[in-house]
């Protein structure tokens, strides 16, 4: 009994000390402590649709990367990072765990905030960086490029299945395809719409396209990035087989795709599903390693497309090739937003 006349041998100890051990309350303070420091919330905002290398984000945010490093460790403990291996580099992204609401409070908390001028500049620098990659890739190997990726994935595999859904859109009018590579698709899609227009940002590869769709007069190539391309008429769809894994940011992809769909319109995506054969980075040029089906919905719902319908092809060489459609949202919800402008030249 202390001075008081109260005795304390009786007393119970604080709840927080037998508690300590709960693990909501770990899983809170654990992801307070992460998030509490200025710079991984800032490493936290520029992963908002991003992977980022380490060398990338040390680029982007000026930080020596034992530093930076030091930083993705306490958020890969906390949950709030994920990294995987692609090709020779490893990536860092969010962790999206849609039913970790806690952790989905903190990223749209986040996403309320504009990312500072330095930041996204140096975040288009990286996209520039990983485009100039990619297009010096298939310059250097142009004529291989078919052999090489029958490795992987032959457009015979995935066409057939494409052009069936595509011929029976309501809207057949315009369509896009986004690195149309042989010209096998594109002119597959010359045959159901009135226009059909196939981009590449390699000169080399387009001009391999030009020798499949010469003779076709509904088609249009054009020479030019597609992520900074502007066309004020709109497409009924756009197409992108086995390209989405070569272009440096796939949000951005759905981004544009869905500034350039017309009400109603059309997105098909024919992808590989995530593996880990890292030989394709090496081989083909590709810059990801497929992708999660529920990644490419989550870009698709971000850029206000709906998802309507996924095919699975069978499993060839160990890829498996994964075929989405998403629709525009019927008013568009997001044409006020205008993107990077670019001269493009139309290949003849």
């Amino acid at each position: 009994m202390d001075p008081t006349g109260i005795d304390t041998a009786d007393m119970a100890e604080p709840s927080v000390h037998k508690h300590s051990d709960f693990e909501p309350f770990n899983a809170i303070t654990s992801l307070g402590k992460a998030v509490g420091d200025r710079l991984r919330a800032t490493i936290l905002a520029v992963l908002a649709e991003d992977s980022l290398s380490v060398s990338e984000l040390c680029s982007i945010v000026d930080v020596p990367q034992p530093a930076l490093s030091h930083h993705l460790k306490v958020l890969h403990q906390a949950g709030l990072v994920a990294k995987r291996r692609e090709g020779n580099n490893i990536f860092y992204r969010r962790d999206n765990d849609p039913q970790d609401l806690l952790k989905q409070s903190i990223f749209n908390a986040l996403g309320q905030v504009a990312l500072a001028p330095e930041l996204s500049r140096g975040l288009q620098r990286i996209h520039q960086q990983r485009s100039e990659h990619c297009q010096a890739f298939f310059a250097d190997n142009a004529a291989e490029i078919s052999s090489l990726q029958t490795q992987i994935a032959e457009p015979a595999a995935y066409c057939e299945t494409v052009l069936a859904i595509a011929s029976r859109l309501s809207s057949q009018s315009r369509a896009l395809e986004v690195g149309p590579g042989s010209g096998l698709l594109l002119s597959g899609l010359a045959e159901h719409y009135r226009d059909v227009c196939g981009i590449d940002s390699s000169a080399e590869m387009l001009a391999q396209t030009a020798r499949t769709a010469d003779d076709l007069n509904n088609i249009a190539l054009v020479h030019g990035d597609f992520l900074e391309w502007q066309d004020e008429s709109g497409f009924d769809l756009i197409v992108a087989a086995m390209t989405v894994h070569h272009l440096p940011s796939p949000a951005a992809f759905f981004q544009q795709a869905s500034r350039l769909l017309r009400p109603g319109g059309s997105i098909i995506v024919a992808e590989l599903t995530r593996h880990d054969q890292h030989w394709a980075s090496d081989v083909c040029g590709d810059l990801w390693l497929g992708f999660e089906p529920a990644d490419l919905q989550r870009w698709a719902e971000n850029a206000a497309l709906q998802p309507c319908e996924t095919q699975f092809l069978a499993q060839k060489n160990g890829f498996q090739i994964q075929i989405q459609r998403y629709a525009a949202a019927d008013p568009p919800i997001n044409q006020s937003t205008t993107p990077y402008t670019l001269n493009s030249e139309e290949v003849t």
